[in-house]
């Protein structure tokens, strides 16, 4: 007698789905006919055995040889099944668990635990991931090449929201092009940030108008609903009083490495400031989302880890879309896909942090532990003039700051360093009322 419990947690464990999804996965595959060649009632090899197999060959990074080994399915008819099946996942799997919010209600969704972490605004977290790929041919080796590593790689800009979810995926890039010009190919990203829905990238290489015409590339960008708002608190500077100001359009959360657009936020290299210092600290926690994410797809998918085997840029982007679908599916069947909860600022600041990293607890009940080199606060007249004289402009017009409240501030029409510091200000408040919570998946109110 099968040991129901335990069947499942060896499916689960060797093709890193659940049974009850891999049937439903087999069902829609024989009811919408995404593989007609092994869909035949005379077909000699069985369609479960080739999906088992592909799952496998992502699962734990295995040869066709050793599926041949198992499955007693020819090397050939498992490569090319394999070369279907990820055709499948990277433009109808990805279609269905990989997409932009498209509605202003989706967007607060994937804001809502930024919010609580006190990062009004921001949608998620983006970064660029490697991939390795063995078969590279030679006249692209060069441009894979990375500084960082020794081997051939394709690189992926990836966003995700705080729950892990990926929210978007760009093409396969050579591994050599840095982060700065991977995002200028990312259109959810670009969609962000230039608000346009049509963008032509041309090919200035060819100089006839004839061939130009032939030959331009037209990319869609994702609609990144530019209709979603939000408020971020901010010190009235006449009258001291904390006013809510509105801004429109959702922001990102980058490292250094990105281009100073002002729907990407990087944390700051260096800072005098103590809010600035901590607002960073914060940031960079938060920022961990983007980097889990990737470890946790590279860790599920072993391929990802040991580096693609098959030949051709184009199936190393198939196969980590689609991996990237099944990683969202896995989210929503695991229930990991709604929105965490927080602990009720009202409470002490332990109490408030106590998901929260440990450096950031310290950082929370003992501001003053900022300051590692024993000499205490200084004065940095410089610093807090640069600062002053950021929040009074935007763009170089200056601000009204009875008119503030009445307007709508358009995000992507700022400064990187006057919206950032309005993000700070805004951070700054929330932490000196002890109203910061941190995200977190088993948040408890005890």
């Amino acid at each position: 007698m099968i040991n129901v419990p335990k069947f499942h947690t060896l499916v689960r464990r060797r093709f890193r789905m659940p049974y009850a999804q891999f049937i439903q996965l087999l069902r829609d595959a024989e009811e919408k006919n995404w593989f007609p060649r092994w869909n035949r009632w005379n077909s000699r090899s069985p369609l479960s055995l080739l999906l088992l197999g592909a799952l496998r060959y992502l699962g734990r990074g295995w040869t066709f040889d050793d599926l041949e080994e198992q499955t007693l399915i020819s090397t050939e008819v498992h490569r090319n099944f394999f070369h279907e099946f990820i055709k499948v996942g990277a433009m109808i799997l990805y279609d269905e668990y990989v997409g932009a919010p498209m509605t202003v209600e989706d967007c607060k969704s994937h804001v809502h635990e930024f919010k609580m972490a006190g990062f009004n605004g921001c949608i998620g977290s983006s970064d660029a991931t490697h991939i390795a790929v063995e078969k590279c041919s030679y006249r692209l080796r060069n441009s894979h090449l990375g500084a960082k590593q020794h081997l051939t790689t394709r690189s992926f800009n990836l966003t995700c929201n705080h729950r892990r979810k990926i929210l978007s995926v760009t093409v396969g890039m050579p591994g050599r092009w840095n982060d700065k010009t991977v995002v200028l190919f990312d259109r959810f990203v670009r969609g962000i940030y230039e608000g346009d829905h049509l963008l032509l990238y041309f090919n200035v290489a060819i100089i006839s108008c004839v061939l130009l015409m032939l030959s331009f590339n037209v990319f869609c960008k994702e609609n990144v609903v530019p209709e979603f708002t939000f408020e971020l608190l901010e010190k009235s500077r006449r009258s001291g009083r904390i006013i809510c100001q509105r801004y429109q359009g959702p922001w990102l959360i980058v490292d250094n490495g990105y281009l100073k657009w002002s729907t990407t936020v990087p944390p700051f290299k260096l800072s005098n400031l103590e809010k600035e210092r901590r607002w960073s600290q914060w940031l960079e926690s938060l920022r961990k989302d983007v980097e889990c994410t990737s470890g946790i797809l590279k860790g599920r998918w072993h391929i990802l880890k040991i580096g693609i085997r098959l030949g051709g840029v184009e199936v190393a982007d198939n196969i980590f879309k689609t991996c990237c679908a099944l990683h969202n599916w896995l989210l929503e069947i695991d229930g990991l896909g709604s929105e965490w909860d927080g602990i009720n600022g009202q409470h002490e600041a332990a109490d408030v942090l106590r998901h929260a990293p440990a450096p950031l607890q310290r950082l929370y009940i003992n501001p003053a532990m900022m300051d590692l080199s024993g000499m205490g606060h200084g004065n940095d007249a410089e610093v807090e003039e640069r600062v002053m004289e950021t929040n009074n402009h935007v763009d170089g017009a200056a601000i009204n700051d009875e008119d503030a409240p009445e307007t709508v501030r358009v995000v992507r029409h700022l400064s990187l360093n006057y919206f950032r510091s309005k993000l700070i200000e805004h951070f700054d408040i929330l932490f000196q009322r002890k109203e910061l919570v941190w995200p977190s998946q088993r948040a408890s109110t005890n």
